[in-house]
């Protein structure tokens, strides 16, 4: 089931099949311009169906649990979109040359739910606030709230919206994620989040065609993906979410994708709700902590907590079988 933002997004659609937007928003709110310059729209056919993030200007980080048995030349990236009704300025359309999911993905409980994208053409990156990569690092559980996006249904069985929204949760540390346990969730691989925990007036859950999206701290003021959206069961808001967790799979990124470089660039765009009276640069977001993996930085590799490394997957411009 592809997953999106739950009490986010809202479309009715006509009885000829054309999409209308409906303002009621119940919990969230709409992305301005340049509030989320990472973010991407996977489309298939040209329809959204999953979400992911910039990781360089030549690929984009989603899960595998998107691009199981799709075909790469089937599949665009769309980059600096927030409405799918008109073009917007940077908005740009990259098709997929090479599909690459994490080797070791089980669909059974969508452990390792990762795959990265390889463009055909580089992404044209418009700073500050337009089109640019984010970089990764390990959860910050000193400040649990984080912000996820993406172009979802109002209700569980509902039609992706037609704008881009974004929501705040609360990113949960036990062993357990709501109906998760046992093999269904390992803290070391997934990270939990659940909205109800949160007193943000933007509180929201994923639900329909959010698999995939990023879900971001602003670590030291610095926005910082910290997982990517993998599963959950139904879309309300005090259901629990699972994501990946990004940061044990550092020596993967390396090796498929090369080193990401380091965001040297001055928070522009303040956390949702917050002013920001004291903007900071990457090199200073640097988080620790205690109970969670090693951090990944652009310089350090974290400990991967997931066994032996799998060999990368090469696949050409379609998914090898997994």
């Amino acid at each position: 089931m592809k997953l999106t933002i739950a009490y986010l997004f809202s479309i009715l659609y006509l009885s000829a099949g054309a999409p209308t937007y409906d303002e009621r928003i119940i919990g969230g709110g709409i992305a301005s311009p340049g509030q989320f310059p990472y973010i991407i729209s996977l489309t298939e056919n040209n329809r959204h169906f999953c979400s992911g993030f910039i990781y360089s200007e030549k690929w984009v980080v989603t899960t595998a649990s998107c691009i199981v048995g799709k075909i790469a030349s089937n599949l665009k990236v769309i980059t600096g979109q927030l409405d799918f009704t008109t073009p917007d300025p940077h908005e740009e359309i990259h098709p997929v040359y090479r599909i690459v999911p994490f080797s070791e993905y089980d669909a059974t409980n969508q452990l390792h739910d990762l795959a990265l994208l390889q463009l055909t053409n580089n992404i044209s990156y418009v700073t500050p606030d337009g089109v640019y990569f984010i970089n990764y690092n390990e959860v910050d559980l000193t400040n649990p709230e984080a912000i996820i996006m993406g172009w979802g249904a109002y209700q569980e069985g509902g039609f992706e919206s037609i704008r881009l929204r974004y929501a705040t949760t609360a990113i949960q540390n036990e062993m357990d994620c709501g109906d998760y346990t046992g093999s269904d969730f390992l803290l070391a691989t997934m990270i939990c989040t659940n909205a109800a925990t949160t007193t943000s007036a933007t509180a929201g859950a994923p639900c329909q065609y959010d698999q995939g999206s990023p879900l971001v701290q602003y670590i030291n003021s610095k926005p910082t993906v910290v997982g990517v959206m993998s599963k959950n069961r139904g879309c309300s808001v005090d259901q629990s979410s699972v994501y990946t967790r990004l940061s044990v799979y550092y020596s993967w990124f390396l090796k498929t994708a090369g080193q990401q470089e380091l965001d040297n660039t001055t928070v522009t765009t303040p956390e949702p709700g917050i002013t920001n009276t004291n903007p900071v640069t990457t090199a200073e977001s640097v988080v620790t902590t205690v109970t969670e993996p090693a951090v990944t930085t652009a310089e350090t590799e974290p400990a991967v907590t997931t066994g032996t490394e799998p060999d990368v997957t090469t696949a050409g411009t379609e998914q090898d079988s997994i």
